[in-house]
């Protein structure tokens, strides 16, 4: 098992490695077997790179993901998304490895029975989906999607997080149910964020025409290209934005236009898996413009320190950043 272990690290498995290496990492009996392993591994990269620089692009690499089909009893499958060369993060977020698709069951208006799919992304990766209709959706990392794996008589789907969607043009409406209201569209390519945790919410229109009916309420939002509603303390707004600054994460991408700091440092945490950390107030008042693309953590560190009257420390061991002002 070591040697595949290995090879699992390297990110070299060949598709015959995979049910072994799934069960492995699936088993909670070797848990404290996979941490030890991790640990070595881990140890050799704090030794053999230095963290904090700047010149080390390997930090976090791109994130790939694969899909394994695990069929099980009664019709019921698992879809693993395993997150190649997230090295340094991989202690930490071992068990996030893995992202669980559970199938359900529900009983529609005409008596027949809808399976159900769930998948989630864990911070720091992200997956695409194609569904039953056709239509294509990119789920950004730590967010969930509740699907049919058959429309029967609707399209209807729940997100809480983030995706972009390319809906397929259908006579019948498709719908996302959010924990703030319904996305109505036919055919239509939108961005949607959804974060009850955070109380956050907003849709942006790319092509097509999108109906956002409030939760609790009367209320209708109709949105044209180029436009976005967002939750605020007073309720729901539209206004006219930059859709690539919405999209662009979807391309490896994050984007940002005087994007307030605490709002910048969370998209961090969920784009590269790490916690980030600041005890001045002070900071909440900055804001950030730019585009961060192939940057590791690390190379984003510096450059936040070298823009900001800041400095950053690392803790290998809880891989945590604290930001300090000078």
């Amino acid at each position: 098992m070591k040697n595949l272990f290995k090879k699992y690290y390297r990110s070299v498995l060949v598709p015959g490695d995979f049910p072994e290496i799934a069960a492995f990492l699936n088993n909670k009996k070797n848990e404290a077997e996979v941490f030890n392993l991790m640990k070595r591994y881990w140890e050799k990269e704090i030794n053999e790179t230095n963290v904090s620089s700047k010149t080390n692009p390997a930090l976090l690499e791109r994130i790939k993901n694969t899909i394994l089909l695990d069929k099980h009893k009664r019709a019921q499958r698992k879809i693993k998304i395993y997150r190649w060369g997230l090295r340094v993060a991989a202690v930490i977020v071992l068990a996030l490895l893995l992202c669980n698709i559970f199938q359900l069951k529900r009983a529609t208006q005409n008596n027949l029975v809808e399976t159900l799919q769930t998948i989630s992304t864990p911070y720091g990766a992200k997956t695409n989906i194609t569904l039953p209709d056709g239509s294509l959706v990119w789920l950004n990392s730590g967010s969930t999607l509740t699907y049919p794996t058959k429309f029967i008589s609707n399209r209807i789907i729940t997100l809480e997080g983030e995706a972009f969607f390319d809906v397929e043009k259908n006579n019948s409406p498709f719908i996302v149910s959010t924990n703030f209201g319904d996305v109505i569209v036919k055919g239509t390519s939108f961005n949607v964020k959804t974060l009850a945790s955070d109380n956050t919410f907003e849709t942006t229109l790319e092509e097509g025409v999108v109906v956002f009916d409030v939760k609790n309420s009367q209320n209708e939002v109709v949105l044209k290209p180029g436009e976005q509603v967002v939750k605020t303390s007073k309720g729901f707004t539209i206004k006219n934005v930059d859709i690539k600054y919405f999209t662009s994460w979807k391309d490896g991408k994050l984007m940002f236009n005087k994007e307030p700091f605490p709002d910048f440092i969370k998209k961090l945490e969920r784009w590269y898996n790490v916690k980030i950390v600041y005890n001045d107030p002070k900071l909440d008042e900055l804001w950030y413009t730019g585009t961060i693309e192939m940057e590791s953590i690390s190379e984003v560190m510096e450059m936040i320190s070298k823009a900001a009257p800041v400095s950053y420390h690392f803790n290998n061991k809880t891989r945590i950043f604290t930001i300090r002002t000078k």
